[in-house]
Parts: structure tokens; C-alpha cells; sequence
């Protein structure tokens, strides 16, 4: 076996113990998961996940670190489908929102553990807020520089987009319905990237 075969095919063991590990947060919830639930439901040996992760909280970080690459490639397919900045921070938005709204394990830990999983996600800066953060600077600094947005500071109003899309995941929606597609639509046009477009939005 050549090195990268051997390189892919630890990568694809780490794969399948991460979507094990996800399957039973969803099950049972991120406390009352252990370890060897976890390599009971990937079919393997307590040694190989330890191999892997020395342990839960390495395995609980591993799984938010994969699904922080995947939030980033959702909201990147999202932007891509627009030509205008207005329009990729409106659907980068609604894509972030969806992404968290209807994510079983960060919805399952959130209402039944969220002491356990929101810290992960928020303090410091946690992988999938700093994914947010990189995608929404790099569209707004490009608006500002194209005309399209106003003279905004990108960090800054990066910021504000990815508090909003975790201020939707941590609490439970009153005025705008985001789990309704066309009332999040319309807030996101006329009141996020409209809130920065150069030109008032139709």
C-alpha cells in the first residue's frame, strides 16, 4: 500500500468514526454517550477510536471541526451562485441560518445540553464562527471595494452576520419565522444585506 492510499484510508476510518460519533449524540445526546457507544456503533475496537481521539471532549471538538468545513462549503456554494455581493451575503446568510437550524447534533445539544455544546461553539471563536467570519469578510471586503456595499468595516460587520445567524440556532424564533423560507427571505433581502448594500434594496 502506497503512503497516500494509506493516508486516505485513515482519513475515511477517521470519517466513519466521526459519523458514528454523530449518530449517537443524536441518539442519546453528548453526555451519555461514551466512548465505547461510539465504537460499538462504528463496528470497531475501543484501541482503534483511541487511536483516533484520546478521548470524548477530542472527539466532540474533531466532529465540530469537520462540520465547520462543511458550513464553510455550504455557505461558499451558496454565495457562488450570485454575481453581486447583496445577493451572496443574502444567501450565504439564509444558507448559514439553515446550516444550524437543521443540524441534528448542534439542535439535539443545544435544547437538551447546551452548557456541554454552546461554549464550543462560541467561546474563543470556535471553528464554525471562524469559518462565518472568513467568508463574510472576504464578501463584504469585496463589495466595499466594487462600490456595491457601503463603507462598512468587513470585520466588523462579519461579525454582526454571524452573531444574527447564531442568535436564530440559541433562540427560539419570535417576529421573523427563519424556519419559513420566504419570511427568511425577506428579511435577509431587505434587512441584512440590504442593511449594507450601496443601494437601497427592491
Amino acid at each position: 500500500m502506497s503512503e497516500r492510499e494509506h493516508t486516505d484510508q485513515r482519513s475515511d476510518r477517521r470519517g466513519d468514526l466521526l459519523a458514528a460519533a454523530a449518530r449517537r449524540f443524536v441518539a442519546v445526546g453528548l453526555r451519555k454517550t461514551t466512548m465505547e457507544d461510539v465504537a460499538r456503533e462504528a463496528r470497531a475496537g475501543k484501541a482503534t477510536l483511541y487511536r483516533y481521539f484520546r478521548n470524548k471532549d477530542a472527539l466532540i471538538d474533531a466532529l465540530l471541526d469537520r462540520e465547520a468545513e462543511r458550513f464553510a462549503r455550504e455557505l461558499e456554494e451558496a454565495a457562488a451562485t450570485h454575481d453581486t455581493a447583496p445577493a451572496r451575503i443574502e444567501a450565504a446568510f439564509l444558507a448559514g441560518v439553515r446550516f444550524f437550524v437543521e443540524h441534528p447534533v448542534l439542535t439535539k445539544g443545544r435544547d437538551e445540553e447546551p452548557g456541554l455544546l454552546l461554549p464550543r461553539i462560541t467561546a474563543n471563536g470556535g471553528p464554525l464562527v471562524q469559518h462565518g467570519l472568513a467568508l463574510f469578510e472576504a464578501i463584504i471586503a469585496d463589495g466595499v471595494a466594487s462600490g456595491e456595499l457601503r463603507r462598512v468595516e468587513p470585520p466588523a460587520a462579519a461579525e454582526v452576520i454571524v452573531r444574527l445567524i447564531l442568535s436564530y440556532f440559541s433562540f427560539p424564533p419570535m417576529h421573523v419565522r427563519v424556519d419559513d423560507p420566504e419570511a427568511a427571505q425577506a428579511f435577509a433581502h431587505a434587512l441584512v444585506a440590504g442593511a449594507l448594500s450601496a443601494r437601497q434594496p427592491s
